[in-house]
């Protein structure tokens, strides 16, 4: 009926969707319905990834495979306040960027100096990381000649005109709800870049209206939470296994240390599956995340250095 559409990321007989479903609400049940009778015949095993409790029914009615994947954390913006002990590092870091004479701006169409410069910035952020580009499904595309209908931040240094770190947003539920899918800073950037953006903009997003902002998946975090455990164990076990010791790897626990900052409520979310089995669900995901192929000198030196970290404690 040309009413609803998914956006599919082909894994030969996988189909990884990241985005959910767009369709209104009374049409979602048809969908799931009408995707997983068509997909059965050719074997093709759909994977809905990081999706909200509040669409569990109509997957287990129609059959799917519901496993805990990790925890979104959310900041309700009609109730943000920078104010208490518990915002003290918020407000530190903030004050500390504001009196370096650093300002947030929004930028709708960056022109080719600043594009080149966030490249710069976006390089040089990854430069000694196992991963030298986002990984696919796990964090937002950075591409800022094709912003969309996303929304761009800079924080800017007034003084020398240079910008220290940027934030992209992705709409959610009709502008509703901003997702902070991209982020990076200069590698040389006052402290606290991050921080100030992410205040920034929440407050300036509060004043527009709307109602929430996600930071985006943790994913492993209360996998294996007595509440909320649920599904394939052996791939909630490679969750939880990378978000607790593969930190040299991709350091999920240090993302999640930092969004915790902002005192975000926790919803869990899980993926749905159809014909899928649990080890090709995680081979899958490796490949369509682009997570099998590191730097391997990168992925050394932070492997060496965790050891050394593990081992230093141990000692003391």
């Amino acid at each position: 009926c040309r009413s609803g559409a998914i956006s599919v990321f082909k894994d030969g007989r996988y189909w990884h969707i990241a985005g959910g479903i767009l369709a209104p609400d009374e049409l979602v049940p048809q969908i799931i319905s009408w995707l997983k009778v068509s997909t059965q015949a050719s074997g093709t095993a759909v994977l809905f990834h990081a999706m909200p409790e509040r669409l569990m029914p109509e997957f287990a009615d129609g059959g799917w495979e519901i496993t805990m994947v990790g925890i979104e954390p959310i900041i309700e913006l009609e109730t943000v306040d920078w104010s208490g002990p518990q915002m003290r590092w918020i407000r530190r870091q903030t004050s500390f960027c504001s009196r370096h004479g650093l300002v947030v701006t929004e930028i709708s169409k960056p022109d080719l100096s600043l594009r080149n410069e966030l490249r710069q910035i976006y390089r040089e952020d990854l430069a000694d990381r196992p991963y030298p580009n986002s990984l696919r499904l796990m964090e937002g595309t950075f591409d800022p000649e094709q912003l969309q209908r996303r929304r761009l931040f800079v924080a800017t240094d007034k003084e020398h005109q240079a910008v220290e770190g940027f934030l992209i947003c992705s709409p959610m539920r009709g502008g509703s709800e901003w997702a902070f899918e991209s982020y990076r800073r200069r590698r040389q950037a006052p402290r606290g870049p991050m921080a100030f953006l992410f205040r920034t903009v929440m407050d300036q997003l509060k004043d527009e209206g709307c109602d929430r902002v996600s930071l985006c998946l943790v994913p492993g975090k209360r996998v294996n939470d007595p509440v909320l455990k649920q599904g394939a164990y052996a791939f909630r076990q490679a969750l939880a296994c990378w978000y607790n010791h593969l930190t040299f790897l991709f350091n999920v626990k240090g993302q999640d240390r930092f969004k915790q900052r902002f005192r975000p409520t926790e919803e869990p979310r899980y993926t749905f599956g159809s014909n899928t089995s649990s080890v090709g669900l995680v081979l899958s995901l490796i490949r369509a995340t682009g997570s099998s192929r590191p730097n391997m000198r990168n992925l050394s030196k932070n492997l060496w250095r965790s050891v050394k970290q593990k081992f230093g404690r141990s000692s003391r």
